[in-house]
């Protein structure tokens, strides 16, 4: 269960060592403008919990600094002070997946609140990838405690094609995973599925993203991401898969 933690920590004290590090043409400053992509996308997941299937929405797509204010998809924050390649940053999480159990035995359905996720983390882009670290609390009806670790890499391929792989690792405190995918014996009544407690739970993840460019200032951004749930939400009565799908399509301005 210290494992969010020990890699959070980790994270914070990796500047110590980057300063040994050859200089590269990574820009410091805090931007005066929009620096960064603005558009539209359509957000597709599937959470593979009771009946529910793939859910889709349209709506704006956002990755950009404007002096200490960022949006990263599904990150939006303030940066504070300087720390290594990033900031100390003070984030919200933006959550698209819409947490709704509709139980396959009787049609019953359960509706859990999206949660509300807020807390602190920093976003450090190295000479070998961005990672980013960081550490929430839902102020939800969880209140419970999220935590992510993950790495991309840059590879550019064919005609300014860009590829950003992803790895990381997500982890659940008991009392968030409980609300998502535990059932209660009221709702195990009420739905009847078998009565659940979730434990905490770690979250393996991977996917990438495919940048286009299409036309002057204008790109395509492709995403997937697979999420590798762990037993303690995997033996959940709710889940009809061991993993959890999200994808998107947008297309953005980027602002220099």
């Amino acid at each position: 269960m210290k494992l969010p933690l020990y890699l959070f920590l980790a994270m914070l004290s990796m500047p110590l060592y980057a300063l040994n590090l050859e200089p590269v043409d990574i820009p410091d400053g805090l931007p005066d403008h929009i620096v960064g992509d603005i558009g539209a996308a359509v957000y597709s997941s599937n959470m593979h919990i009771g009946t529910e299937g793939t859910q889709s929405l349209v709506l704006p797509y956002a990755f950009f600094d404007y002096k200490r204010f960022f949006a990263r998809i599904d990150e939006v924050g303030i940066k504070t002070f300087k720390m290594g390649y990033g900031y100390f940053e003070v984030i919200g999480k933006i959550d698209l997946n819409t947490y709704k159990v509709k139980s396959p035995i009787n049609g019953s359905s359960l509706n859990r609140s999206d949660p509300i996720p807020l807390g602190f983390g920093t976003y450090q882009e190295t000479p070998i990838g961005g990672f980013f670290a960081n550490a929430y609390h839902d102020f939800g009806k969880s209140k419970g405690a999220l935590y992510e670790f993950l790495y991309f890499a840059e590879l550019e391929t064919y005609k300014n094609v860009v590829v950003y792989p992803e790895v990381g690792i997500e982890r659940q405190s008991s009392q968030y995973a409980n609300y998502y995918y535990g059932i209660s014996p009221g709702e195990s009544n009420q739905t009847g599925y078998s009565a659940y407690t979730a434990p905490a739970t770690s979250n393996l993840i991977a996917g990438f993203m495919v940048e286009i460019p299409v036309v002057d200032n204008w790109y395509v951004n492709l995403y997937g991401r697979r999420k590798w749930l762990g037993n303690g939400i995997n033996n959940s009565p709710v889940m009809n898969r061991s993993f959890q799908d999200n994808i998107f399509a947008a297309l953005a301005y980027r602002f220099k």
